[in-house]
C-alpha cells in the first residue's frame, strides 16, 4: 500500500488521498526527512522547503504542492531524482482577486476616493491579475497592466512597468524569481518605492521578496506619503513588526485563503496524483452550497464587498501582535493561517 504524506493544513486532503493508500499528516512549517523515509507521495504546501535535505534517502517518487506558487520546490532537484512534481496553477486566483478588489474598496472609503476614474497599475497579468483587471473594471477602475513574459510572446495590451507604477493604485501579482530573463527579487527596490507618487496605494499580494520592505519602511517612516497593503511579508513568518505598523491592512499571507480556492487546489494535486499513478480518481470535492449575504447595500459596491469579504477582520487579528507584547510573532502568523475562518468566494454568496 502506498504511504502518502500530508500538510496538515490542506482541507479535504486525508478524505481525497485515503481512496489512494495511508495517509500521513504532518505540520508542514516542521517536516523534516525523518518523517518521509517510508513515504512514496508527499503533498505539501508553500511552508514546507523540497529540496535535497527533505527528501534524500527517502523513497518519495512524487511531490505535489497545493498552491499556485512553487518558490519553495527546487525542481531541478526533482528532476534529477526522477520524482514526480504536480502543483495547482490558478487554484486561488479568484480568491486573491476578490482580496484586492476587498482591500481596494476599504482604501476609497476610508480615503473617501471613488474608484470611478482612477487608475491601477498591475504588475504581473496571469492567474491573479488578469481576474484582478475583471474585477476592477467592473469598478471603473482604469486598468493598466505590466507583464514583461506575456508581452514577449506577443500578448497586445500590455504596458511599460514605468506607466504601471505611475497609477494611483499598484498591486503585484508576479512569481517570485531570482534568476533567468524577468527576475523578480526586489521588482520595487529603493528606487522605484520612492518613485511611486504620494497618495499611491501599494497591495502585495504576490511574495515578500518582489519589494524591497527595508526601503519601502524607509519612506513611510520619513514621509508617511503612501497607503500599504501586505498579505505577504520577507522573513515569514517572523515577520517586521514595525512594517505591519505602518500598514494600512496587515493580513498572515491568506489572499488565496476562501474556502473555495482550498478545494480546488486539494482537487488538482489529487488529480494529477491520479494521473501520475494511472488510477481514475474516485474523490469529487464537497463545497457547501451558496450562502446569503447579509445586509447588502445596492447604492455603493464597495460596502458589498466588504459585507462578503470583511478584510477588515483580517487586519485586526494580525494587529492583536502590535497589543499584546506576549504574543510569539512566528507562532501567531502560523497559527493565523491554521485556524483561518471559513471564507467564501463570491460567488459562493448569494
Amino acid at each position: 500500500m502506498l504511504t502518502i504524506t500530508l500538510d496538515e493544513n490542506i482541507p479535504y486532503a486525508a478524505e481525497a488521498f485515503n481512496t489512494l493508500g495511508q495517509t500521513r499528516l504532518v505540520a508542514g512549517r516542521v517536516m523534516c526527512n525523518a518523517d518521509l523515509q517510508d513515504t512514496d507521495i508527499l503533498v505539501v504546501r508553500s511552508v514546507t522547503k523540497v529540496n535535497a535535505q527533505l527528501l534524500a534517502g527517502t523513497s518519495v517518487r512524487f511531490v505535489a504542492t497545493a498552491t499556485a506558487g512553487f518558490d519553495h520546490i527546487d525542481p531541478d532537484y526533482l528532476r534529477e531524482q526522477g520524482i514526480g512534481f504536480a502543483r495547482a496553477p490558478g487554484c486561488n486566483a479568484v480568491s486573491a482577486a476578490e482580496y484586492v478588489l476587498a482591500a481596494v474598496s476599504h482604501w476609497s472609503l476610508l480615503r473617501d476616493k471613488p474608484l470611478q476614474g482612477r487608475s491601477i497599475g498591475i504588475i504581473g497579468h496571469g492567474n491573479v491579475g488578469s481576474r484582478v483587471r475583471q474585477l476592477c473594471e467592473a469598478q471603473g477602475l482604469c486598468c493598466v497592466a505590466n507583464d514583461p513574459p506575456l508581452q514577449a510572446q506577443g500578448y497586445s495590451g500590455l504596458h511599460s512597468l514605468e506607466a504601471a507604477l505611475a497609477c494611483d493604485i499598484v498591486t503585484l501579482h508576479v512569481p517570485f524569481t531570482r534568476v533567468g530573463e524577468y527576475p523578480t527579487f526586489r521588482l520595487l527596490d529603493a528606487a522605484r518605492v520612492n518613485r511611486l507618487r504620494p497618495g499611491t496605494l501599494l497591495l502585495n499580494t504576490a511574495r515578500g521578496g518582489v519589494v524591497e520592505e527595508s526601503a519601502l519602511l524607509t519612506r513611510l517612516r520619513s514621509r508617511a506619503d503612501l497607503d500599504v497593503v501586505l498579505d505577504t511579508w520577507e522573513n515569514e513568518p517572523a515577520i517586521n513588526l514595525t512594517m505591519l505598523q505602518h500598514t494600512l491592512l496587515g493580513t498572515p499571507h491568506i489572499a488565496g485563503y476562501s474556502l473555495d480556492g482550498k478545494v480546488r487546489g486539494t482537487e488538482m494535486v489529487y488529480r494529477a496524483c491520479c494521473e501520475f499513478l494511472q488510477v481514475q480518481p474516485c474523490w469529487q470535492s464537497p463545497l457547501p452550497p451558496t450562502e446569503p449575504l447579509p445586509n447588502t447595500d445596492t447604492e455603493d459596491k464597495r460596502r458589498d464587498i466588504l459585507h462578503a469579504y470583511n478584510i477588515r477582520e483580517d487586519d485586526r487579528r494580525m494587529n492583536a501582535l502590535l497589543y499584546n507584547k506576549e504574543l510569539d510573532v512566528s507562532l501567531h502568523f502560523d497559527q493565523l493561517r491554521k485556524t483561518y475562518p471559513v471564507r467564501r468566494e463570491f460567488s459562493g454568496l448569494s
